[in-house]
């Protein structure tokens, strides 16, 4: 990936509302790409730089993530991979009906759960995918 589709990418979401700005890097062996986007804040004042600092909640996700996504191009794992196999306990997951369902109004799920869908942090709901259950095609080798 190039720093150039990087930014585009960066700057499609920034443009949909999805983040007012970013810092994203990509390496790949000695290679390292860093890009930034966007505004630093909500109120669009400062622009985003490459050292900008962010408060980062659930810190272990993107841990988590990149050593996944080791495993995965390592060849070890692939995004598809069912879960139930390391996670015995989410073999036959229930999801609720729909998003405005109740909690208990659950029903079994249409597929397993896949590395993929953790990845992504896709919603456990039966049947509607969302706008970001994707990666983009734009993240895909070339």
């Amino acid at each position: 990936m190039t720093t150039t589709t990087l930014h585009e990418l960066l700057d499609t979401h920034i443009a949909a509302g999805s983040m007012p700005g970013a810092v994203a890097l990509v390496a790949r062996d000695e290679r390292v790409e860093v890009v930034s986007a966007g505004t630093a804040g909500l109120a669009g004042s400062a622009p985003m730089r490459r050292d900008s600092l962010f408060r980062i909640a659930s810190i272990t996700k993107p841990i988590v993530a990149a050593a996944a996504m080791t495993l995965v191009d390592d060849g070890l794992i692939a995004p598809a991979d069912p879960v139930a196999a390391w996670l015995p306990e989410l073999a036959s997951p229930l999801v609720v009906r729909t998003p405005e369902s109740p909690v208990d109004d659950v029903v079994s799920a249409v597929r397993p759960i896949t590395l993929l869908d953790l990845l992504t942090f896709r919603p456990a709901t039966a049947s509607r995918p969302t706008s970001h259950s994707r990666p983009s095609p734009r993240c895909s080798r070339s």
